[in-house]
Parts: structure tokens; C-alpha cells; sequence
């Protein structure tokens, strides 16, 4: 028998001392418990160090486990030493066909490299054993946090120039997965972006913005693109035992780098939670080269509250706060701020929400009570006198409550000097400057409010509205299409699209498809408004009166206040369709009730103090005026246009350059109700002179124009308001 070769031997004796079969197990077993080891590491919220640390352990076991396999053998017995094999019994295994001898080396080889290249992963992108803080340039493991919003996996997508300094804090993920953890973990989220704004230099996302990233599974890379920033802040969360446990990471989403992350095991106190929000935002201040000041140093992580239930019941109102709602709604919203001052009176953070909360109510015209309000607002001047919460509660309160905008504007630009990142204090100001008619400013200060904001429907919208008002019908489309795609729920972006769509551009086809599409619409009786009015407008009249007669909530009644829609209630939409459908008799009865209801809500409105708050009086007055014109018994012209140029008085543009004009728009219409028609052309002309809703659509599909249509100065003012359109 010929000699066997030496290589040959040498597999033959791996083969019969079984090694291969330990390599392939082995390894095997090593990758299996490698990938286990992944997915409980941001299950468990372990450190980030734990992978390399069973990679390593591995490691070392393996040579060890071949050494062992080679040395030693099982038998009945127990385990001895391997004895020594006889060439025949070395030559009988090499002489075996290749389909014995190569499965088990084959095996063995995959196995090995599966589990090679699983430790080499883990090594190459885990953290140092032992530390839990990676500074800036250090790597860290990229699957080292549950992924709530971003996903590790690389994403080809285009990072905008955004600067390292603009951030965004993505919603932290509930890793314990129960109703209190997840409120808990929104309200650390929410916490700790209002302590990032604490800092000049950063420029943070607003909560709104982010929170459409919760629960989603995405590259970073996308979502930096979307949000426009330079950085990222992920994390999870998991609160059981009396402990929390949390996970951060800083990432720079051009790279996928990670410039810090921290992990925080602690009591779970009011104390400790500000402590670690103060931790991590004074962390990544630093790893972004922040400015910190040694007084907005001190602040972040300044204990709000020591009464944990106080500061779930604040957050509680906070997630109440974010969409607004009917009267019961809103009422929730206030009893839970209530709760939480009264478990600690101390609390700036829920002082500053009830303030704002009860002034809403006014603004919405659900209380004319001012007290509670102010007295909210009182607090918080003695809690923090000077303070940026108590700036910002008092221009809201000037703002909701009183309608004083020269007073507001200036405690909210002194809040804005003391919080310049805070997005919030930033949209109220422009807000102000816009009804104070300083439109260029109010411009400029709300789009930088939505550079920050870039995920909010409603700040959005209320864009998108402003820039019809300056008859920029271009960009007013355009975002106003962009706040329905981010929100397409949202209560009645879809009616402020449909309305100016139909009455600044005058494209009938637009507003249908809006109608049809349907978003938008969610609150009663929006949609049935629109569609009242785009059959008007087409001079459906039938088809007007059923979309009126099926007409309900808010628009079927007398408007709270002025704002963007054109107001009519539905006994006036069905006087006017009869009476340009030529059914007087209709339109009178359907008049006689509009008169009643207007003079009804007038009788309930309260009486200006100074000022007519956000036109509640006024909108009465124009309503009024309208109907009596509607009627048109004797006597009813001459009161008409007196209740409709009160309104004027009250709420023109003079008073509020944002809406003050649709007293003006209802004026023009009770001129030409009452055969006035120069009266109604001057008022027009007014209307053109500035922004507001006049628009093209008005001037070239009203019916109730038909009359002065061919009219010189008429034909004129089309041209001038054709002029100031940018499309």
C-alpha cells in the first residue's frame, strides 16, 4: 500500500479526532448566540459593550474547544485522552470517497465562517468592554438601541447641508411596551427637547415635527433629509421596578456615525429624570461645539417638578394639547394642567400650559371669563419673575385673552430673547406681527418657524393661508397641499385649500378634486360648506341647497370668531341660493330665520372690552347684516348696513390685518344686497389695496356680482388683483 500523504493524514486525523464536527458546532451555535445576543441588547437595554464582550468570550472559547476536541475523546467510560491512530487506520479514513470524507471539513469551514465573520462585525462595530460613553470619533455598535424611528441599515438618500448644530430628537422607544411606559417615554421626549431649545446655539426640531417619525422604521439619512438637520438624537426606554433605564445616541446622519451615546440606569424619581435630560442635553451641547453659558448650563436639568404624578398628569395635558377639539376636548386639556399645579404648586412648566390652555378657550369662544386666565398668568410672574415661561404666558394670555397684540408681541419677542430656539414662542410672534399688519416680519419669522417645525399640519396650513392672504397663490397651494400630505386627517386643512382654491384662484375643477379627495374635512360641516359654495359659485343653486340643508356643527351656525372661511350660516346659505334661483318667497322665510339666529348670537356675544376679541361681536354684527339684506323688508336696508359697517368698526383690517377683512368681504355684500353697488365697488377697492381674502374667484364667479360685472372700475380692479397674483 502506498504511503499516504502528509496533508492527507492530517485532515484523516481531524476526521476521526472529530474537530470538525466540534468547528462546525461550534460555530454554528457561536453565530446563533451571537445574533440572540443583538437582539436582546436593545430589547434589555443592555450596556453597549455586552456584544463584544460575548464576541470576545467566544473567541477565545473556540481554539480552546479544538485543542480540546483534538486532545480528548467521550467514551462509556468518561472522557480520555485521544489515542493514537495506526497507518491503516489513517489510510482507511483518506482512501473513504470524497462524499464522506468532504461534508463534515465543508460544514465545518461555513460554520466557522459564519461565526468568524459575526465576531469580526461585533468587534469592528461595538464599543470599548467596559464603557458606556463613546465621545466624539469613537465608534459605536450600529445596532446598539431598539430603532424607533431610524433604521441602521444604510439608506442611499442625498444629506441636505443642513449644519451639525440643527437637530432633531426622534420619539425615544417604549421598551417596556405598556400604556404608562409609553406615556412616560413621550414625556422624557418632550422634556428633553424643551432643554435642547435652552440652548442658543442649537437649532431643534420641533416635537410636533418628530413625532411623525414614531414607530416608524427608517434610515437616518431620510429622515435627516426630510427634517432638514445635521444631527440626530435616538434612543429607548424601559421603566420597570421603580428603575429606568435609558439608551441615547447622538448620530451624524451624513455618516452614520455615532458622535456620543450614554446609557442611564436609575431610580426612577421626578429628581433623577431631570437629572439624566440635563445629562444628555449638556452631552450633546457639547459634542455639536455648543456655546453653554454658565447660567443655561445651571438650567439644563433643573428639577421642574419632585411630584412624579404631577409631571405624568402636565404631559398627560401636553398630549391633549397637541390637537385641538370641541369644547369637552379642550376642557380636558385644562383639568389636567389643573391636576398638575395642584400636586405641586411650584410647577413653572404646568403654570405656563394652563395659562395658555385657559386663554385658548377664549380665543375659541367657549368663556368670556378673563380670571382664571390672569390669574394663571399671575402665578407664573411669581414663580419665575422675568422669566421666559412667564414672558410667553403673558403675550399668550395678550394674545387668546385680551386681543391686545402690541402687548403681547412684546412679552413674546423678550421670551423669544430669552428662548431664541424655542419654535412655539416663535410661531405666536409672527402670529402677532401679522395682525399687527407687519406681514414682511411675520413672514420671515413664521418660515423660519417652519424650517423648525417642517412636520407641522397646522403651522404649515397657517402658512400656506397667509401666503393667499398676500395673493401668492403659488406657494399658498403649494403648502397647504404639503400640511394635507403630512397630515391628512388634520380637521379642516382640506376646507382652507378647497376655499381658497374656489375663491382666490377661481378654479372650480381644483376645488372639486379637493372636495373629492376628501382629506381634511374631519370636523362636522366642513365639507358641507364647501360644497355649498363651489354649487353656488357654479350657479347650481339646487345642488347649494341640498349641501346646506345637510349642513351641521360650527359652519351651520352663527362663526365664534372671523378667520379664513367665508362665513354664512345655513339659513343664510339657503336664502341666498332661493333668491338667486328666483324663489323669493323661500329666500325670505329662510331669511327671517337667519335674522333670528344672528340677532340671537349677538344678543350672547360679549360686549368688546376694550376690543372685540377675535371678532365674536363683530362676525354677529356682519351676520346680521347680511340677513336683514337677505330679507330686504322695509326698513331692513338702513339696519343692514349699519350692523354690517359696526362690524367694520369693530374688526376691519384697521384691527386685525390677518382676518379683520371678512367684515370688509361681508360688508361689500351687504351693499350689493341693498342696491348700493358704488358703496360695494369702493369697498372692494379697499379690500384690494392689502392682503386679505379678495381674491379672483370672488371678483370673476360670484353670482351676487353679476350686476356690476361690466362696470368700468369693476373690470379695473380684476385687472389690479390679476397684477398682484403670483402663481
Amino acid at each position: 500500500m502506498s504511503e499516504v500523504p502528509v496533508h492527507q493524514r492530517f485532515f484523516a486525523e481531524l476526521k476521526r479526532r472529530r474537530v470538525f464536527r466540534v468547528m462546525a458546532v461550534y460555530g454554528a451555535v457561536g453565530f446563533v448566540v451571537l445574533q440572540v445576543v443583538e437582539l436582546l441588547v436593545p430589547a434589555l437595554l443592555l450596556p453597549e459593550w455586552t456584544y463584544r464582550l460575548v464576541a470576545l468570550m467566544l473567541l477565545v472559547g473556540f481554539p480552546v474547544a479544538i485543542v480540546l476536541a483534538w486532545a480528548f475523546e467521550s467514551t462509556p467510560d468518561g472522557v480520555k485522552r485521544t489515542d493514537e491512530a495506526s497507518a491503516a487506520e489513517l489510510a482507511s479514513i483518506a482512501a473513504a470517497p470524497a462524499g464522506k470524507r468532504w461534508p463534515a471539513g465543508i460544514l465545518a469551514l461555513l460554520a466557522t465562517g459564519l461565526f468568524t465573520g459575526a465576531v469580526w462585525m461585533g468587534l469592528r462595530s461595538s464599543g470599548p468592554v467596559g464603557s458606556e460613553s463613546t465621545a466624539v470619533g469613537e465608534g459605536l455598535p450600529e445596532s446598539s438601541l431598539a430603532e424607533p424611528a431610524a433604521s441602521r441599515v444604510s439608506a442611499p438618500a442625498k444629506i441636505s447641508a443642513a449644519p451639525r448644530q440643527s437637530v432633531a430628537v426622534l420619539p425615544f422607544a417604549d421598551l417596556a411596551g405598556t400604556d404608562d411606559s409609553r406615556a412616560f417615554a413621550l414625556g422624557l421626549h418632550d422634556d428633553l427637547m424643551t432643554q435642547l431649545t435652552k440652548v442658543p446655539d442649537l437649532k431643534v426640531t420641533s416635537r410636533t415635527s418628530v413625532m411623525a417619525y414614531a414607530d416608524q422604521v427608517r434610515p437616518v439619512q431620510e429622515i435627516a433629509e426630510d427634517l432638514a438637520v445635521g444631527s440626530i438624537v435616538e434612543g429607548g426606554v424601559r421603566t420597570s421596578g421603580g428603575r429606568v433605564r435609558l439608551n441615547v445616541q447622538l448620530i451624524d446622519p451624513a455618516t452614520d456615525e455615532h458622535l456620543w451615546a450614554e446609557t442611564y440606569d436609575r431610580e426612577l424619581t421626578a429628581e433623577t429624570v431631570f437629572e439624566i435630560q440635563g445629562e444628555i442635553a449638556r452631552a450633546v451641547a457639547t459634542a455639536l461645539e455648543a456655546e453653554l453659558s454658565e447660567e443655561t448650563g445651571a438650567a439644563l436639568g433643573a428639577v421642574l417638578t419632585e411630584n412624579i404624578d404631577a409631571w405624568n398628569a402636565y404631559h398627560e395635558g401636553k398630549l391633549l394639547e397637541e390637537r385641538s377639539g370641541d369644547l369637552e376636548h379642550e376642557l380636558r386639556t385644562v383639568e389636567a394642567f389643573e391636576r398638575a399645579v395642584e400636586l405641586d404648586p411650584e410647577f413653572v412648566a404646568a403654570w405656563t400650559r394652563l395659562a395658555r390652555a385657559r386663554s385658548w378657550l377664549l380665543r375659541q369662544g367657549y368663556s368670556t371669563d378673563t380670571l382664571p386666565a390672569r390669574q394663571a398668568v399671575d402665578s407664573l410672574q411669581v414663580l419665575d419673575p422675568g422669566g421666559a415661561d412667564a414672558q410667553y404666558a403673558e403675550g399668550v394670555y395678550q394674545y387668546y385673552a385680551r386681543g391686545e397684540y402690541e402687548a403681547a408681541l412684546e412679552a413674546l419677542q423678550t421670551a423669544r430673547s430669552l428662548r431664541p430656539g424655542n419654535p412655539e414662542i416663535m410661531q405666536h410672534a409672527g402670529w402677532v406681527m401679522r395682525r399687527l399688519g407687519r406681514w414682511d416680519e411675520a413672514m420671515q419669522l413664521l418660515d423660519r418657524a417652519v424650517r423648525l417645525d417642517p412636520k407641522n399640519a397646522i403651522l404649515i396650513g397657517n402658512q400656506g393661508s397667509n401666503n393667499y392672504r398676500l395673493r401668492r397663490y403659488g406657494e399658498g397651494r403649494r403648502q397647504l397641499e404639503m400640511a394635507l400630505d403630512i397630515d391628512p386627517a388634520a380637521g379642516s386643512i382640506g376646507a382652507w385649500l378647497s376655499g381658497w382654491q374656489l375663491f382666490a384662484e377661481g378654479d372650480t375643477i381644483a376645488a372639486r378634486r379637493t372636495l373629492e379627495a376628501g382629506q381634511g374635512f374631519e370636523a362636522p360641516g366642513w365639507r358641507e360648506e364647501q360644497e355649498n359654495w363651489l354649487a353656488y359659485m357654479r350657479r347650481d343653486y339646487a345642488g347649494a341647497i341640498d349641501a346646506a340643508r345637510r349642513m351641521t356643527g360650527e359652519p351651520a351656525g352663527v362663526a365664534r370668531a372671523s378667520g379664513v372661511r367665508r362665513v354664512h350660516s345655513r339659513p343664510m346659505r339657503l336664502a341666498l341660493a332661493h333668491r338667486m334661483a328666483g324663489n323669493e318667497s323661500s329666500s325670505r322665510a329662510w331669511a327671517d330665520s337667519a335674522v333670528a339666529m344672528a340677532a340671537e348670537a349677538l344678543a350672547m356675544r360679549p360686549e368688546p372690552n376694550p376690543t372685540d376679541l377675535f371678532g365674536q361681536a363683530a362676525m354677529a354684527h356682519a351676520l346680521l347684516g347680511v340677513s336683514l339684506a337677505l330679507r330686504g323688508e322695509a326698513g331692513d336696508a338702513a339696519q343692514a348696513t349699519g350692523h354690517a359697517e359696526e362690524a367694520v368698526r369693530l374688526r376691519g383690517y384697521e384691527r386685525d390685518a390677518a382676518d379683520g377683512d371678512i367684515a370688509e368681504w361681508l360688508l361689500a355684500r351687504t351693499y350689493l344686497l341693498v342696491g348700493r353697488p358704488d358703496d360695494a365697488i369702493a369697498q372692494l377697492e379697499y379690500m384690494a389695496s392689502h392682503p386679505g381674502v379678495l381674491g379672483l374667484g370672488d371678483l370673476k364667479l360670484d353670482p351676487l356680482y353679476d350686476g356690476i360685472r361690466d362696470e368700468t372700475r369693476f373690470q379695473a380692479l380684476i385687472r389690479e388683483v390679476e397684477g398682484q397674483v403670483e402663481w
